[in-house]
This record gives structure tokens, C-alpha cells and sequence, in this order.
């Protein structure tokens, strides 16, 4: 880690992200793939290729090399069999508009696999355009010929992603995990700031945090998967160990919001929540440097957890507040918690400077933590469904671009209706948030590149537009989820470049009018589609929230054990990551709902309350997490562990988790809801001494009253969302 490798020798080696350092070896190795087959068979031949390396380089996004060849490789057949198609199709308008429609639902379909099958699913349409956009073959043999070379310049694309993947591997690792510090550097001052109270409780505020969260999530479920899968060396352990280290910080982090409400309004009350407050801001700047040393070799930051610690106490102790006031107790918790900041961030610095050591997790232990691989069959089974979203948005996508096509022969510029179908194909997503954005993004960035590529002809240098070609399939790929506006512009460039560049000296114009108009009726045309057969938020909205009971009763089950052997230990991490991961995909549903009609949106207030206590209630077994593998040694071994059994049943009941053996232990009390609830409010009303006191156990009992409460208010708040649900009024869409 301390090495620094050949590549971030160079400033540009170390100021690029990790996606655009995949789009700088993409458009190598496109432009490599081009530059071979047109030297040795002849610049049409170079072109077919290269098209076929273009469509390859979609799923090689920055990934360890392992995952290299379950993705390229399908990708390069997919388009070999496309093009294929699309010459063997070409001379019937009929033909190709089924074939259109065939490949647009089978290629949404391959949705069934999650996220990362977008890449896949976009290479079978992008290899249809790039068809489209050649002559039609004279015969069938010069079809099979260019889907031979389109497979050619694609496996020999893949050939090069995976090297570049081995290449690159450490450095893809050290981005994932310096991008991970930074969603928690974000989160770290966010959290601040609502401690100190600067950021109120508004709509806006919570839809920010949502935000934070869900980019937090993300964040280190990708450095998981770069540093997880990695082979053991001293660099890789290292990564694990921060990594291990972040998801114990966002543990904490999330805790932090737990019983400073109760701190009250007053001078005191607003006097102790900015010194707590301002005790974040030092590690939020600490994880920063760290993450700028993995990118850039900077210098580690100098940090002592024992200085930050003595900061806080004097701050804490110069608050104006009577020596008898109750409230002591509480801040010296707050700060006892915070100090648990304080070490893991002071142990990550340590890890960095210090020597190498063994992991606490095997190889094997840590793949569970990984994103699943591999393309089974058995995933497509649930979405064979009018009711599955992948099978309505794969049939919308199959009726909108075979729509596009056809109407794009029947246009005054019936010599690209090619771009129409690209159009509605990229704009076209599987929700109306992401539509409505891209549909805007598109058109700005086309208008753009119809600008570059009219200033780029007017130099009459073919190999400037070919180095403008590279360029731009290097910009597309590392922008395409990043900045869509840049990638739509470098999009543009490769759709005018590549004719100019076919036909090379016959005096052939940039077709801008045409390009234009094309795309503005195809973002218009996606837009319109976005409401047949629509997958509205509020249809997926049950499962969701299964999963997000299922998830915390096994992640409670999991967390209430006393002294959990290595086997249960890790089943806590996996559990925790699912818990984390059923509440991000509810708070995704949450934001995507907010420009959807108001007829089916979903209800805000409600949604909002659902994951509040969600998360409120994951802060509460992090706490009791903290407290059980942090202070084990200042509770009461003997009735701690009764205590830890006997509420297991109860929140799980809360929860609707609870099992025929679990309920036979239910005191029968437990059936009137409301009066737990409000038994569980009183027992949280007070919170134990904390001074000077050794046995913990009083703190024990309370977090476990107040997550048994939040379990409660979770599943009310959930039954309350579905009866203001849009389908539970009746409403049919």
C-alpha cells in the first residue's frame, strides 16, 4: 500500500477515477482492435471490428479480473449473433421490425439478473445500430463474413479486458475502498450538522439523508466486491482490513443518532451537541486524507484518538450545566460512543503505516459478502410475469423500439431510422425517474456533439476523426453513469463519426439535422412509453418490505447472542449487509417515486416513517452490537444472557418474524401491540446512570426495550404505508 505502482507515478495516473481510468484503457483497446484489423485487412474490416470491440467493452466496467470473462464473453457472442441476424433480416422491413422487437425483450429480459446485467442488456441493441448504421449485405455470405469479424474485434477486445483487469486490479481496489472514505467523510459531516441541529427535519433534509445512505450502501457493497475477491498479498489484506473497517464506522455512525433528542433544547442541551458535533468534523478530515493517500500516495494523516479525546472532554466539560444534572450520564454515553469513532478511524491510519498481519476472515468467509456472479436460468423464472417489472419494461422496450424503427422508415430521413431506435433505447429505462432524466441529458448532449462534429468535419483530417472516434468511445464508457450529458455528447461523436469515417473522401456531410430530429422524437417516443404497462414504486412496494422485515428478524436474532462463536459472528456481518441492503433498495424506491403521477406516488410522510424506524432500529443493534463485543466485561454475565434471550421473541413478533417454537415463549401480554408499545416508551423514558458505573447491564435492558419499541413502530408505520398505497384505494394502472 505504501509502494507506489508504476501507474500513479504519473499525475494523471493518480487524479482519475476508477471509471475513467476504465474509459482510458477501453478506448485503447478499441482503438488497438481497430488499428490491427484495419492494417492488416483494410479499413471496413477495422471498422466491423472495432464495433464489435465496442460492444464488448460495455461490461467491462472496473471489476476484479475473475468477473472478466463471465462478462465480455457473452457480450462478444451477443453481438456476433445480432449482427448476424440483423444482415440475414435486412432486406425485409417486416422482418427486421419483429427482429427489433425480438432482441429489444430478449436483451431487457437478461434485468432478471439484477444491475449488473445492464451492460449485457444494452449489447445486444448497440450491436443491432451498428448493423443498421452498415450497407445492407448483397448476400448472405458477406452477412456471415461481418458478424465473423464484428465476433473477431470483439473476443480480441476481450482478450485485452482481461489483462487490463489483471493490471489494473490493485488499483481498482485502492479507488473502491478511497471512494467508500468519501461517502463516509459525506456522512460523517451530514450527521454533524444534524447533531448540532443546523439541519432541520424538513422533507428536503430527509430526502438528503436517504441519499447519503443509499450512497453509502453503494460505496462499499462496490469496494467489497473489488477487495473481497482479491488473492491474499500484503496489499489486499491491508484493503480488507479497511474495509472491515468502514462498515464497523457506519455501524457507529448510524448509532450516533440514538438518545441526543433526549438532550433537550436549552443552552446546555445546544452547548453539548456542538461539541459532539464538532468531534466528527476531525475524523471526517482524517478519512479524507487517508482516502487521498490511496489514491494519490499522499502523506497519512497524523491522528491520535487519545488527542481527540481529551478535545472532546474538555469541550464536554466546559458546557454550563449544574454537576447534579441527570443529563451527565447521557452526554458521558454519547461521548463513550463517539469515542468508538475515535479507534476505529485511529486503527485504520495505524493499518496503513503498519505491518502486514493476517486477516480475522478467510477468502472463503469473505465471498459471501460479494455480489453474486454467473447467469442462472432459475433468476428469470419469478420475472415470467405481467406482474414482474423486468417483464413489463422488457415488453415495453420490445413495442417502442420496433415502434421506432417503423416510424423511422416512414420520416423524410429514412436513411438513419437506426438513430431513432438508439434514441428510445437509451432513453427508455426500466422507471420514469431515470427516463425523465435521461430524455432531458440526451438532447443537451446531442445538440453538443452535433456542435464538436460539424467544428471536427471542418478540418477535412481523417486522422483527427478517428483519434475523435477513440476518444469518444473512452468518454462514453466512463461516463455513462457518472455524467450522462458527457456520455451523450461523446455517443453523438461516435454516431456522426463513424459514417464520415466509412466514407472517407466521398464528401459526405455530418448528417446534424437528421441526428437531431431523430433524437428529440426518440426521447419524446421513450418518454410516452414510460406509461404502457408502467412499473410503478407502489407495485414492488410489498416485497420490499418483507424483505425488510425478514432481513432485520434475522439480523435481531443474530445480534441478541452472548458470545457468539466465529461461525455466528460472521452470520451477524451477512446479516447486517442484508438488513443495510433491503433498506437501501426501499429508500431507492423512495426517491424514484417523487416524479411519478401523483395518482400512484407513494404517500411520503408514510415511506419516510418506514425507513426512519428501519434504520432507527438497525442504530439500536449496532448499539447493542457495540456494547456486547466492546463492554462484554461491564455487564452481568449471568443475567445478561437471560435478558438477551428473553426479548429475542418479543421483537421478532414486533416484527411479524416470530416462528410457532419462538411464539410458545411469548409472555401473554404480548398480544395487545399498543401496550407494549407503550410499556417499551415508559421503560425509555429514563436512561441509566452511566458516571463511574461498572455494570452496564441497566443501558443492556434499555437498548433492548427501545429496539423492541422500534421493531413496533416499524411494523405499524409499514401496515399504514400499505393501506395509503395507491393499490389499496382501489386505483388499477
Amino acid at each position: 500500500m505504501l509502494n507506489a505502482s508504476s501507474l500513479r507515478a504519473t499525475v494523471l495516473g493518480r487524479r482519475l477515477s476508477a471509471a475513467q481510468l476504465n474509459g482510458v484503457f477501453v478506448a485503447l483497446g478499441v482503438a488497438g482492435v481497430q488499428a490491427l484489423f484495419a492494417l492488416v485487412f483494410g479499413l471496413p474490416v477495422g471498422m466491423a471490428a472495432a464495433g464489435g470491440a465496442v460492444c464488448a467493452s460495455l461490461p467491462d466496467v472496473p471489476n476484479p479480473p475473475q468477473r472478466v470473462w463471465r462478462r465480455v464473453l457473452p457480450a462478444a457472442l451477443l453481438a456476433a449473433l445480432v449482427t448476424l441476424a440483423v444482415g440475414l433480416t435486412r432486406s425485409s422491413p417486416i422482418g427486421m421490425t419483429l427482429l427489433i422487437a425480438l432482441i429489444a425483450f430478449g436483451t431487457l429480459m437478461c434485468m432478471a439478473w439484477g444491475l449488473r446485467a445492464g451492460p449485457l442488456s444494452f449489447t445486444g441493441v448497440l450491436a443491432l445500430v451498428f448493423a443498421m448504421a452498415w450497407a445492407a449485405p448483397s448476400s448472405a455470405l458477406e452477412a456471415w463474413q461481418h458478424a465473423g469479424w464484428v465476433l473477431a474485434g470483439a473476443l480480441l477486445y476481450a482478450l485485452w479486458a482481461r489483462a487490463c483487469a489483471v493490471l489494473l486490479r490493485r488499483r481498482y481496489r485502492e479507488l473502491a475502498v478511497a471512494q467508500a472514505m468519501r461517502a463516509c467523510v459525506q456522512r460523517l459531516r451530514s450527521r454533524a450538522l444534524r447533531i448540532r441541529g443546523e439541519v432541520s427535519a424538513s422533507d428536503a433534509s430527509i430526502r438528503a439523508s436517504i441519499a447519503d445512505d443509499v450512497l453509502l450502501a453503494d460505496a462499499l457493497q462496490a469496494a467489497r466486491d473489488q477487495v473481497f475477491a482479491a488473492r491474499p498479498s500484503v496489499h489486499s489484506r491491508c484493503q480488507i482490513d479497511l474495509v472491515l473497517g468502514l462498515i464497523e464506522l457506519r455501524d457507529l455512525l448510524l448509532a450516533s443518532r440514538l438518545d441526543v433528542h433526549l438532550l433537550g433544547e436549552d443552552a446546555a442541551a445546544q452547548a453539548w451537541r456542538a461539541s459532539l458535533a464538532d468531534a466528527l468534523l476531525p475524523l471526517a478530515t482524517a478519512l479524507e486524507h487517508l482516502a487521498q493517500h490511496l489514491q494519490t500516495g499522499a502523506a497519512l494523516p497524523a491522528v491520535s484518538a487519545q488527542q481527540w479525546r481529551r478535545d472532546l472532554a474538555q469541550r464536554l466539560a466546559a458546557v454550563p450545566a449544574p454537576p447534579e444534572d441527570a443529563r451527565r450520564h447521557l452526554v458521558d454515553a454519547l461521548q463513550s460512543r463517539v469515542g468508538h469513532m475515535f479507534d476505529d478511524i485511529a486503527a485504520m491510519v495505524a493499518r496503513c503505516a503498519g505491518p502486514d498481519r493476517e486477516n480475522a476472515w478467510t477468502r472463503e468467509q469473505l465471498q459471501l459478502f460479494v455480489s453474486p456472479e454467473g447467469w442462472p436460468l432459475a433468476a428469470l423464472k419469478p420475472h415470467l410475469s405481467l406482474q414482474s417489472g423486468v417483464m413489463r419494461h422488457a415488453l415495453r422496450g420490445a413495442a417502442a423500439l420496433s415502434l421506432a424503427y417503423a416510424l423511422g422508415l416512414a420520416l423524410p430521413w429514412a436513411a438513419h431510422p437506426h438513430w431513432l431506435v438508439l434514441s428510445v433505447a437509451v432513453v427508455l429505462r426500466g422507471n420514469l425517474e431515470q427516463t425523465l432524466s435521461r430524455r432531458n441529458e440526451r438532447i443537451i448532449g446531442t445538440v453538443i456533439g452535433c456542435l464538436l462534429v460539424l467544428a471536427l468535419a471542418q478540418t477535412g483530417q481523417h486522422w483527427l476523426l478517428a483519434l475523435s472516434f477513440v476518444l469518444a468511445v473512452g468518454v462514453a464508457h466512463a461516463y455513462v453513469n457518472q455524467r450522462y450529458r458527457v456520455a451523450a455528447t461523446a455517443a453523438t461523436l461516435m454516431a456522426l463519426l463513424q459514417p464520415l469515417l466509412l466514407a472517407a473522401g466521398q464528401g459526405h456531410g455530418p448528417a446534424v439535422g437528421e441526428r437531431l430530429a431523430d433524437t428529440v422524437i426518440g426521447a419524446l417516443l421513450a418518454w410516452a412509453f414510460c406509461f404502457v404497462l408502467p412499473s410503478w414504486e407502489y407495485r414492488s412496494l410489498q416485497r420490499l418490505n418483507q424483505q425488510l422485515r425478514a432481513a432485520l428478524g434475522r439480523h435481531a436474532r443474530n445480534v441478541l447472542q452472548w458470545a457468539p462463536t466465529a461461525e455466528q459472528q460472521l452470520a451477524q456481518r451477512l446479516s447486517r449487509q442484508q438488513a443495510y441492503t433491503a433498506l437501501a433498495a426501499l429508500a431507492a424506491a423512495a426517491q424514484r417515486t417523487r416524479v411519478e403521477p401523483r395518482s400512484v406516488h407513494l404517500p411520503e410522510a408514510q415511506i419516510e416513517a418506514v425507513l426512519s424506524h428501519g434504520y432507527r432500529l438497525m442504530a439500536l443493534l449496532g448499539a447493542l452490537q457495540q456494547l456486547l463485543s466492546r463492554r462484554r466485561e461491564r455487564l452481568d454475565a449471568a443475567q445478561a444472557p437471560l435478558d438477551l434471550a428473553a426479548s429475542v421473541p418479543g421483537l421478532l413478533h414486533s416484527l411479524r418474524q416470530c416462528d410457532a417454537g419462538e411464539r410458545a415463549l411469548l409472555p401473554e401480554r404480548v398480544g395487545n401491540e399498543a401496550e407494549d408499545i407503550a410499556d417499551a416508551e415508559l421503560a425509555a423514558a429514563a436512561w441509566p446512570e452511566h458516571l463511574s458505573q461498572q455494570d452496564l447491564s441497566p443501558w443492556l435492558r434499555r437498548r433492548l426495550a427501545l429496539a423492541r419499541r422500534e421493531a413496533a413502530l416499524l411494523s405499524a408505520a409499514i401496515e399504514s404505508l400499505h393501506e395509503a398505497l395507491p393499490s389499496a384505494r382501489g386505483l388499477q394502472s
